[in-house]
C-alpha cells in the first residue's frame, strides 16, 4: 500500500471471505474509488438501482459461526432460519440485515459438501421493473435461467394475474411470490463458474422468495453439465 492510497482495512469471515471497510466521499479519509481508473461500460439495465442482497454459501461447519460473526462484528440482526428442499437434500438459509434493511446478506448451507459448484454465491440486483431488466439483459446476449413449465401451471392455480402477465413470466423465467406486505418478482441468470445473478423487484415484500427456492435449485441442477 502506497502512502497516497486509500486505506482498505479488512477482516476475514469464518469461511475466508474478506470484508473491506472503505471510506467514501462523505468521510474525511480518501475515497477508495480514487485508487481506480474509471472505464467505459455498457449502460445499466433499465431500473436497476443497487444491490438488494448477497447470498453467501457457507461451509457446513461454519454456519452458526458465520451468523455470530455477522452479528458481533458487523452489528447485523439475524432472522429466523429457513429450511429449503433441493435436489441434494436440505438447504438451510438465514438472513442477516441491518435495522432499515439496506444491507441484506443471506447465509446458506446445504448438502453435497464435496462439490463446491453446487451452491454458488449470488448477487441480487434491485430493479423497479424486473420484466424490462430481464428483457434488456437477454437482448444484450445474457442467458436467463429456464424455469420448468409446471411452475407456471401451479402459479396460475394459486393466484390471479391480468391477461398476458403469466405468459411474460413464463417467457423470461420470472418467479413470483407475495406476503402480507407486498409482492416479489425475480429471475436468475445461468451460473458462470461459482457466481450467478438475480434480478429482484420488491414491492413491499420483506422476504427472499423462499417458496421459489426449490424451483430455482432444481432448474440449476437440471442445467448443470453431466460429468
Amino acid at each position: 500500500r502506497a502512502p497516497e492510497d486509500a486505506p482498505l482495512d479488512a477482516v476475514a469471515a469464518p469461511d475466508g471471505t474478506e470484508l473491506f471497510f472503505c471510506a467514501t466521499a462523505r468521510n474525511e479519509l480518501p475515497n477508495w474509488r480514487a485508487d481506480f481508473t474509471d472505464l467505459e461500460h455498457a449502460a445499466t439495465a433499465p431500473g436497476v438501482h443497487g444491490i438488494d442482497h448477497l447470498a453467501l454459501t457457507q461451509p457446513w461447519h461454519h454456519f452458526d459461526e458465520a451468523t455470530l460473526f455477522h452479528r458481533s462484528v458487523l452489528g447485523l440482526h439475524a432472522q429466523e432460519s429457513v429450511d429449503v428442499a433441493d435436489p441434494y437434500g436440505l438447504m438451510r438459509s438465514r438472513a442477516v440485515t441491518n435495522a432499515d434493511g439496506s444491507v441484506r446478506i443471506a447465509l446458506g448451507v446445504g448438502a453435497a459438501p464435496t462439490d463446491d459448484t453446487v451452491h454458488a454465491q449470488h448477487i441480487a440486483l434491485a430493479t423497479d421493473d424486473v420484466v424490462a431488466a430481464a428483457r434488456h439483459f437477454r437482448d444484450a446476449g445474457g442467458r436467463l435461467l429456464p424455469i420448468p413449465a409446471n411452475y407456471y401451471d401451479d402459479l396460475a392455480a394459486r393466484y390471479e394475474f391480468p391477461d398476458g402477465e403469466l405468459d411474460t413470466y413464463r417467457e423470461l423465467g420470472i418467479l413470483y411470490d407475495r406476503d402480507a406486505h407486498g409482492e416479489f418478482r425475480h429471475c436468475y441468470t445461468v451460473t458462470v463458474g461459482r457466481v450467478f445473478f438475480e434480478l429482484v423487484q420488491r414491492d413491499g415484500y420483506r422476504g427472499y422468495g423462499a417458496q421459489n427456492a426449490p424451483v430455482r435449485l432444481a432448474a440449476q441442477h437440471a442445467g448443470r453439465p453431466v460429468r
